[in-house]
């Protein structure tokens, strides 16, 4: 499809542009969760220590991340509404400026892990697995550009409907981390070093793929010599929306690293493990709702640019049902086929041996499942509305809990095994998360429509 017919569709019907982008996403979100799988299976082929390592870790590179998810999400609802209102020259400066906030981030972000990396890992008690996890970050920590600006660069995609290319970068991406993952983790004996090498040296190969299109003029968005500069008010508007989407992220990713403490404290570094393969197979099955998600972004962003509420009004209520319908659904299957799964990624003598620990979590977890597709959506709508601070200072309140919860279980105030009353309280959380944040979306919008009534269209 062309990008002007991308352009067009994202424009029309609600609900058939919706539709149009969801498989799609879909494939790229399917191929990078199979990516994340096989990187795990060739880590877990290394043992329990590099296993116990990169799961320790993984919160240091998801808050590298931050910066460049909520510039991305900034300029994805900002490049759709303005390209909405048919402004195509504002979103190309838009777009020009992302870039450019991406390479300053990525900067700063290289700088602050590089110096705080060691105390991280000493805050985190994971002193056992040090040298490992340092090596696992070497490659982001120098290559950082790669892993930021590709997810700048999708939500550019994103921005004009051109769910197709978004997804070819995806998954050139991922699909060029599994092949390098063997070679650079075995073959060439890297160990942990290489498998972060094989993310950061996919990801700047996809990225050529995907600014080559805008070379070519190949995109709705247009990035040229007179756009490509820095401009204050493109700047501001794409940090209007991915300024608190950042710090929203960056609460998530923050409480995801300190509740890691919580988790050690209650049964060791192999508790994040069991945590963390979990949350592999949850990626998986909530695929089909974060790319309704996805796909209900820039679609619900453009209708608001054309001031039309009813449009936004069907996208939402139409991806709110498609969300939970998939979650449900893909949640009991998970819980009914917990244990050959979690086989499948415990094949190694140690990690057999703790089989069951691994499936009891799994099954647990499966319950959190509607109730997170739910808080993303909802938080996916309050970013449509230009809202995102609201998501912003809840995540903020929401990470507090959570974190009060896992202390007391950490350290035994349920009266149950320590490990255990962290998952019951992941739960719980979610639960709680998913119907404030519901409550919002509601309030939120109810307001554009007195506004629409009395001043005939939404203000911004």
């Amino acid at each position: 499809m062309s990008a002007e017919k991308d352009l067009e569709k994202m424009l029309g019907e609600p609900k058939a542009a919706i539709r149009g982008m969801i498989l799609p996403f879909l494939i790229a979100m399917a191929v990078v969760e199979i990516n994340q799988f096989v990187d795990t299976f060739w880590v877990s082929g290394l043992g329990v220590a590099s296993a116990s390592a990169v799961s320790t870790i993984v919160p240091v590179y998801g808050l590298m991340m931050c910066a460049g998810l909520g510039i991305a999400a900034g300029i994805t609802t900002c490049g759709a509404f303005r390209l909405g209102r048919g402004d195509r020259e504002a979103a190309g400066s838009l777009a020009s400026n992302a870039i450019i906030l991406g390479l300053i981030f990525s900067l700063i972000a290289s700088i602050l892990v590089g110096i705080f990396i060691n105390p991280i890992i000493d805050i985190m008690g994971a002193q056992d697995v040090r040298e490992e996890a340092v090596r696992y970050m070497l490659p982001y920590i120098f290559m950082s550009p790669a892993v930021i600006l590709i997810s700048i660069l999708g939500g550019m995609l994103r921005a004009e409907g051109a769910a197709s290319k978004s997804t070819i970068v995806q998954a050139v991406s991922a699909i060029l981390n599994m092949i390098f993952d063997p070679i650079l983790i075995y073959t060439l004996d890297l160990g942990v070093f290489g498998a972060g090498l094989a993310t950061t040296l996919s990801s700047m190969l996809a990225l050529f793929l995907g600014f080559h299109w805008y070379l070519k003029k190949r995109t709705i968005i247009d990035i040229n010599r007179s756009n490509f500069r820095v401009n204050k008010s493109s700047m501001a508007e794409v940090m209007g929306v991915g300024g608190p989407k950042t710090v929203q992220m960056f609460i998530s990713n923050f409480t995801d690293f300190l509740q890691r403490i919580f988790i050690i404290i209650a049964g060791g570094t192999n508790a994040v493990m069991f945590y963390n393969y979990s949350w592999r197979y949850i990626g998986v099955v909530t695929l089909p709702g974060r790319a309704v998600d996805t796909a209900m972004l820039p679609v619900c962003s453009s209708a608001y640019g054309q001031n039309n509420l009813e449009k936004m009004k069907v996208g939402y209520i139409y991806s709110i049902k498609l969300v939970v319908g998939f979650a449900v659904i893909a949640g009991g299957a998970l819980f009914v086929f917990a244990e050959p799964l979690m086989s499948i990624m415990t094949t190694e003598e140690s990690m057999h041996e703790v089989l069951g620990t691994f499936v009891w979590t799994l099954r647990v977890s499966c319950f959190l499942i509607p109730f997170s597709a739910l808080m993303g959506v909802f938080s996916s709508i309050l970013q449509t509305m230009k809202r995102v601070k609201i998501p912003m200072y809840f995540f903020i309140i929401w990470g507090f809990i959570k974190l009060g919860l896992y202390a007391l279980a950490a350290y035994g105030y349920f009266g149950i095994d320590p490990f255990e009353g962290i998952i019951y309280s992941m739960v719980a959380v979610h639960v709680f998360g998913a119907l404030c944040l519901g409550l919002f979306a509601y309030g939120e919008f109810s307001k554009l429509k007195k506004i629409a009534v009395s001043s005939q269209g939404p203000c911004i």
